[in-house]
C-alpha cells in the first residue's frame, strides 16, 4: 500500500497509509501550509492513482467518496483567498464625497447675494456647509485608506522592501499623521506620496470651507413708513393792533429765538422713519435763505470836518455808521418799504460793522463791515436719515428778485416763487408783513462799547457783560441781546456771522415745513440686512481634494492591476493567511519581546512572492 509523507507544524515527519490519514487534521490550517511537493508527486504517480481508485470502493476504508474528492481538490491546486475583491465601495464613497462638495456649491449658488436664510432650530448656512464637509471628509477617507492599503501589497510585490514599510503604509491608511510619516520616509513611491499629500491637505478642508461664505450687511428696502415734510405755502399769522397790523404765530417766534440764541446749529423738521434709515428723492420746499457779503472794501472814513475825534468814524454806502471812539461793534437793520425799494422776497438786511478784526491785535484798529440778508426762496433738498439722525443738503436755491409795490395791495399779493419742479410756492402777504413787523422790534439798531461813558439809545435795554471773547476782553455794553449774540458769534466762531444767519434761516424754514401748508414727501425706508456673499476662490481646495482623491484611486487601481497583486487592501485576514514564510520567522527567534523584534525588523527585507501551493507569501 502506498504511503504519503506529511509534515505537521512541529516539523516531525510521520508516515501514514493513505487510508490512515486523519482528515480532521488535514483540514486544519497547520496542515494546509506545509504540503511539500514530494507528497503531491507520490499521489500523482500511477500506483497512487490506482490505489485511490481501488480505495474508493472499499468498505474497510475510513475515507468516504466526498472526503476523497475534497482531498484531490486541495492537493491539485494552490489555495487562494480574496478579500473584498472589488473597488465598488471605494468608488461609491468617492461619488458621495464629490456629491457633498457639489452640494456645497449648489447651496452657495442658491443663497449667494441673498438674505441670510432663517431655518428651523437656528440652523445656519455655515452649519449646513460644515455637515456637508464632514460627510465629504468621511467619504473620501475610504478610497484614500483603501488605496494606501492596496499600495502596501503592490509595494512588496514589486520589490524587496523593509518589513517596517508594512507599518508605514498601515499608518498612512489611518490618517494624516501616518501619511506625514510615509511622506517623510520617502516610501510608497510617487503614488503613495501623492496620496499622502492629499491626506494632509484634507486636514484644512473644514476651515477652508468656512471661508467660502461671508455675511456682510447691506441696506435693503423695507415696507415701513418714511415721510418728511415740504412746505408749499405759509399763511401762519395773527391779527395785531393798529400799529403792527399782523404778528407771527408763536411757532414762528419760537423758531426765530431758537435760531438766534440756541447753539444747536442747523434746525431740522420732524420726520417719520420707522426703520431708522430712510432716503428721499430731491424735493422742493418754501424756505428762508441767507447770504452774507463783505463790505470792508467799501468802508470810508468820516469826521464831519472837525478835529473832534468823537465825531469821527466809519461808514458804508448804505449809510450805516460806526463811531470809532466808542463803538467796537454795531448792527444796522433795513426792511423793504411798501413802495418796493428792495426785492419783494427780502425779509431783512443787516449790516454789521466793527473796529477790531477777528484776527487783529489789541488796540490796533482794523475796521470791517459785513452785510447779511434774509429772503424767501425755494430750496431743492436732499434728505437722508441714517441710524435715526437726519442730514440735509441744499442742492439748489431759487429766488424771486421782483420789486413789487404793495402800498395799496390790501394783503392780496403773496410772495410767490416757482420751484425747480415748476411748482408755485408762496407765503401770504399778511404772514410776510407780520414777520417784518415783528422783526423791526427785535432787530433794532444797536452797538457794543467798552467805554464806561457809553450812552445807549435804550438805557432800559442795556446789557452789560464781562466778556471773555474778542481781542480786547473786559466789560462790554450792549444795546440788545440780539447785538450781543451776533458779537459773540463773530468773535467766537470762524465765519460766525454767516453761520448765525444760516442757523436763523434754517430755523424759519423748519417753521414753514411744520405748518399746515406742508405736505409729506414719501421716501424709502431701508433696513440693514445680513446677506450671503460667496468668495468662490475658497471652494478650490474642496474641489482639489475630490479630484485628487479620484486620481489617486485610479492610480492605485491601475498599479494593483498591472502588478497582478491580489485585491486584499486593508484586510487583516490577508496577513493571517499570507504572512511571513517559515524561514523569515526563524530570523526573529522565539525569545525576546515585541520591541526587540521591532529592532530586528529594521534589517529584514521581504517580498510578496507567488507560492505554488498557497498562492502568495512574504519571503525574505
Amino acid at each position: 500500500m502506498a504511503a504519503g509523507n506529511y509534515s505537521p507544524v512541529d516539523g516531525a515527519s510521520q508516515v501514514y497509509e493513505i487510508h490512515e490519514i486523519p482528515m480532521d487534521r488535514l483540514r486544519s490550517p497547520s496542515y494546509r501550509k506545509p504540503v511539500v511537493s514530494a507528497s503531491i508527486d507520490t499521489l500523482n504517480d500511477t500506483k497512487s492513482q490506482t490505489h485511490l481508485r481501488n480505495l474508493s470502493g472499499s468498505t474497510a476504508t475510513s475515507v468516504g467518496k466526498d472526503e476523497d474528492a475534497s482531498l484531490r481538490r486541495l492537493l491539485a491546486s494552490p489555495t487562494k483567498i480574496t478579500v473584498d475583491g472589488s473597488w465598488f465601495r471605494e468608488i461609491a464613497c468617492l461619488l458621495v464625497g464629490g456629491a457633498s462638495v457639489i452640494s456645497i456649491i449648489v447651496v452657495l449658488a442658491v443663497f449667494s447675494d441673498s438674505p441670510l436664510p432663517d431655518w428651523p432650530l437656528s440652523i445656519t448656512l455655515n452649519t449646513l456647509i460644515a455637515l456637508l464637509v464632514a460627510l465629504a471628509n468621511a467619504a473620501l477617507a475610504v478610497p484614500l485608506s483603501s488605496g494606501f492599503s492596496q499600495l502596501k501589497w503592490v509595494w512588496f510585490k514589486q520589490r524587496p522592501a523593509p518589513l517596517g514599510d508594512m507599518e508605514l503604509f498601515d499608518e498612512a491608511s489611518r490618517g494624516s499623521w501616518g501619511a506625514a510619516r510615509l511622506l517623510g520616509n520617502a516610501r510608497g513611491g510617487a503614488i503613495g506620496s501623492f496620496g499622502a499629500v492629499i491626506t494632509i491637505v484634507a486636514l484644512i478642508l473644514g476651515p477652508f470651507s468656512q471661508q467660502v461664505a461671508t455675511y456682510p450687511t447691506r441696506s435693503a428696502i423695507s415696507s415701513r413708513q418714511a415721510t418728511i415734510p415740504a412746505a408749499v405755502n405759509y399763511t401762519g399769522v395773527l391779527p395785531g393792533d393798529t400799529s403792527t397790523g399782523f404778528v407771527p404765530i408763536l411757532p414762528m417766534k419760537s423758531a426765530v429765538y431758537s435760531g438766534l440764541f440756541a447753539e444747536a446749529g442747523q434746525s431740522f423738521p420732524s420726520f417719520t422713519c420707522e426703520s431708522g434709515n430712510c432716503t428721499y428723492e430731491q424735493y422742493s420746499t418754501l424756505a428762508v435763505c441767507s447770504n452774507c457779503v463783505n463790505l470792508t472794501p467799501f468802508l470810508t472814513r468820516y469826521c464831519n470836518e472837525t478835529t473832534d475825534q468823537s465825531q469821527c468814524g466809519w461808514q458804508v454806502p448804505q449809510g450805516a455808521l460806526l463811531r470809532d471812539d466808542k463803538d467796537v461793534f454795531s448792527m444796522t437793520s433795513y426792511f423793504p418799504s411798501l413802495a418796493g425799494d428792495m426785492p419783494y422776497t427780502n425779509i431783512i438786511k443787516l449790516i454789521f460793522m466793527g473796529t477790531e478784526a477777528q484776527d487783529g491785535q489789541p488796540l490796533n484798529y482794523n475796521p470791517w463791515a459785513t452785510q447779511c440778508t434774509l429772503d424767501y426762496c425755494a430750496q431743492t433738498i436732499d434728505s437722508a436719515i441714517v441710524n435715526g439722525k437726519i442730514s440735509e443738503n441744499v442742492t439748489a436755491e431759487i429766488h424771486n428778485n421782483s420789486v413789487v409795490d404793495i402800498t395799496n395791495s390790501q394783503g392780496t399779493i403773496p410772495v410767490s416763487i416757482i420751484s425747480s419742479e415748476n411748482k408755485t410756492l408762496f407765503i401770504s402777504e399778511p404772514a410776510m408783513l407780520g414777520i417784518q413787523s415783528w422783526f423791526s422790534t427785535i432787530f433794532t439798531n444797536g452797538s457794543a462799547s467798552r467805554n464806561s461813558s457809553f450812552e445807549s439809545l435804550n438805557q432800559a435795554a442795556l446789557v452789560v457783560v464781562n466778556l471773555t471773547v474778542g481781542i480786547s476782553s473786559g466789560t462790554t455794553y450792549f444795546d440788545t441781546d440780539v447785538v450781543q449774540t451776533f458779537y459773540w458769534d463773530y468773535y467766537e466762531y470762524a465765519d460766525g456771522l454767516p453761520k448765525a444767519m444760516s442757523d436763523l434761516a434754517s430755523a424759519m424754514t423748519v417753521a414753514f415745513r411744520s405748518f399746515n401748508g406742508a405736505i409729506p414727501v414719501s421716501g424709502i425706508a431701508t433696513t440693514l440686512e445680513t446677506y450671503v456673499k460667496v468668495r468662490w476662490g475658497w471652494i478650490s481646495l474642496p474641489l482639489f481634494v475630490v479630484l485628487a482623491t479620484a486620481v489617486f484611486l485610479v492610480l492605485a487601481m491601475t498599479s494593483s492591476s498591472r502588478s497582478g497583486t491580489e485585491l486584499w487592501k486593508g484586510s487583516a485576514l490577508a496577513l493571517l493567511f499570507y504572512g511571513l514564510d517559515h524561514a523569515t520567522k526563524v530570523q526573529f527567534g522565539t525569545s525576546g519581546g515585541f520591541e526587540e523584534k521591532k529592532k530586528i525588523m529594521k534589517d529584514v527585507r521581504v517580498r510578496l512572492d507567488d507560492d505554488r501551493n498557497f498562492g502568495s507569501v512574504l519571503r525574505s
